[in-house]
């Protein structure tokens, strides 16, 4: 059995070990990075937050109730404090944490590095993205941390977390960030930035710098087991980050984008069909009368870019569109007929919900005209852009592909079909030219009970 002191001097030695390397040749020609003095000028601006939010006293347990002859007595309402971090974004004494750090706070104070502690005041919360901006008076300019873009990080980059974990300020660690767009099913803006560099509890809010001392992250949440850092760290990008907190600083509330396009993604098959170079991107399936696209983008068009971010699939788009306040002009990128174009849109606030409570008038039941090739039975009356499905044959092609009854099939291989006899010609081109598939795009619910709006599909043709 080994003794605690031979276990003492081996790990004594593994250190003694690890130093000599790290002292030698190799380490001083070495790329690490140098973060003493990145650490040193930003840390002025990072600030330690704590929130406290009081416990009703009908909330209070009964074992703390105090009895008298003339009944029960409460005891004063107690109060829960909550640790945070944060950081100054302006000199005016902005300053940038998360929403659920502050939630249900009746009070926050604020401490710098200094010691100095000061009330604060909410100016905003975003509890979408989880984004809350507080100000405070100190008399004096501020020293303050800017935003870096966290649209350029690599996956290898090197980032600095500084924040208040368990009650320390001012504890920094490092790493790299691990991966990108990392969805953690937390909220519908995930979208983080995920770190081996340390975060723990009372990290939330702390920003995550890159090597020039920018703002690249605001650290946010951990996966953890045993609830300390394991090194999965995730952190908000600054992409998200920065036009919310301007958007509170600006109007207290933040009011997102709508692009007003259903898009879906580019299966192999789609791809093929319509001739494009690869999967990447959103492929439009149908533009809002009154949106942002309207007389822009058009049902087949691919979007690979927007605002100067590439867009590798709908959740891209949903999650940049989303970064982008209402009323702002967005340059989008899109491929449509064999060659890439460019315009810009103006991004607009969503409509109001339609009133669900308004019951459409049932139509009367059409004729039907049945296509064997595909599994399905079209209505033979027009549905003012398209034909109507009526029935598909079941374990089908058509219902394989996920199409149902009341579906309307709107175009065929990119091309717009008015009716079901205009489909019915458009199929026979695609026989006689002896396509294996044709390429639907589809109106209506999807298989399951969603309701994803309009969808392209691939159905090969039944021999």
């Amino acid at each position: 059995m080994t003794s605690p002191r031979r276990l003492l001097l081996a790990a004594v030695f593994l250190t003694g070990t690890a130093a000599l390397v790290l002292t030698g040749p190799a380490a001083r020609s070495s790329n690490l990075p140098q973060m003493a003095d990145l650490a040193a000028r930003v840390m002025p601006a990072v600030v330690s937050i704590a929130s406290t939010d009081p416990v009703p006293a009908a909330a209070a347990k009964n074992g703390d109730d105090i009895t008298l002859a003339s009944g029960t007595v409460l005891p004063p309402p107690k109060a829960v404090e909550a640790l945070g971090s944060g950081f100054v974004i302006a000199p005016s004494g902005y300053i940038l944490t998360n929403a659920h750090v502050i939630a249900g706070a009746a009070s926050i104070s604020v401490t710098f590095q200094d010691g100095t502690i000061v009330p604060a005041t909410v100016t905003g919360r975003d509890t979408a993205a989880d984004i809350a901006v507080l100000k405070v008076n100190t008399g004096h300019p501020l020293p303050f941390v800017k935003f870096g873009n966290s649209t350029a990080l690599r996956v290898g980059d090197w980032v600095l977390a500084i924040g208040n974990p368990y009650g320390l300020p001012g504890s920094t660690s490092a790493g790299i960030v691990s991966a990108l767009d990392r969805n953690i099913n937390q909220g519908t803006y995930d979208d983080f930035i995920q770190t081996d560099a340390a975060i723990n509890r009372g990290n939330s809010g702390g920003p995550l710098f890159n090597e020039k001392g920018e703002v690249i992250g605001v650290d946010s949440a951990i996966y953890s087991p045993s609830g300390g850092s394991v090194g999965i760290g995730f952190a908000i990008p600054s992409a998200m980050a920065q036009p919310v907190a301007q958007s509170l600083i600006a109007s207290g509330s933040m009011v997102r984008g709508w692009l007003g396009a259903a898009t879906q993604e580019v299966t192999p098959a789609i791809q093929a069909t319509l001739h494009l170079p690869n999967t990447a991107g959103a492929l439009v399936g149908s533009v809002s009368p009154n949106g942002p696209a309207n007389g822009i983008l058009q049902p087949g068009d691919v979007i690979t870019a927007l605002k100067g971010v590439t867009i590798t699939s709908p959740r891209a788009l949903f999650i940049r569109t989303a970064q982008i306040p209402a009323g702002s002009k967005a340059p989008v990128t899109f491929w449509r007929d064999g060659s890439t174009r460019s315009a810009t849109l103006r991004i607009t606030a969503p409509p109001p919900p339609l009133d669900e409570t308004i019951t459409p008038a049932t139509p009367p039941a059409p004729a039907a005209i049945t296509i064997a090739s595909l599994g399905l039975t079209l209505s033979a009356q027009p549905a003012g852009a398209g034909a109507t499905v009526t029935a598909v044959t079941a374990k089908g092609p058509a219902s394989a592909a996920g199409i149902l009854a009341g579906n309307v099939i709107a175009q065929v291989n990119g091309q717009p079909t008015a009716s079901a006899a205009a489909l019915l010609a458009q199929l026979r081109q695609l026989t006689q030219a002896k396509l294996p598939a044709a390429t639907l795009l589809i109106t209506g619910d999807s298989a399951g009970g969603a309701n994803p709006g309009p969808r392209w599909v691939s159905v090969p043709f039944q021999k």
